[in-house]
């Protein structure tokens, strides 16, 4: 033991550094097995959580009672709800899911999932709507053709025509 003091002392700052990491070590050693049920613990939550999750399924464009049966199936609890009206929609069928929320992902089971869905009132509004924009857009492009038409007849001064 007096050997080694010396030849700490003779290392300075260096051997100050050596004498400590056994002690070091031991105190890292320690940290971690007190550590350790913390972490086994924290590890065996998450995977009880990823357990409750569920895989929802993307069911846009399917029927909304062949999409509501097969979320419920899964464990979800299902909402149908008719979307408002949009032109957009014109493409759809009629009772075709469009939109959902929460998207495709992963979920705790039993969780709200709502499907919007397209009806024939929907379909109905949803023609007015386009059927309003394209009577706009013929009378505004009839204004333009109109407003062209009456410069047509004033006559410019110096000759030009």
């Amino acid at each position: 033991m007096v050997k080694i003091t010396k030849f700490s002392k003779s290392l300075g700052v260096f051997g100050k550094i050596i004498s400590i990491i056994p002690d070091t070590t031991e105190i890292i050693g320690k940290g971690i097995d007190n550590g350790r049920p913390i972490v086994e613990k924290y590890m065996d939550q998450k995977q009880a959580k990823e357990e409750k999750l569920k895989i929802l399924d993307n069911v846009i464009n399917l029927p909304v009672e062949e999409a509501r049966q097969h979320l419920e199936k899964q464990g979800f609890v299902v909402a149908t709800i008719p979307v408002h009206p949009d032109k957009k929609w014109l493409k759809a069928s009629l009772d075709e899911v469009v939109i959902m929320s929460p998207r495709s992902g992963k979920l705790p089971v039993g969780s709200l999932v709502k499907l919007y869905y397209v009806t024939y009132d929907v379909l109905e509004k949803s023609q007015a709507i386009l059927d309003q924009e394209n009577l706009r857009t013929v009378e505004r492009n009839q204004k333009i053709a109109d407003t062209f038409d009456s410069f047509k007849h004033i006559k410019l001064p110096f000759g030009r025509k």
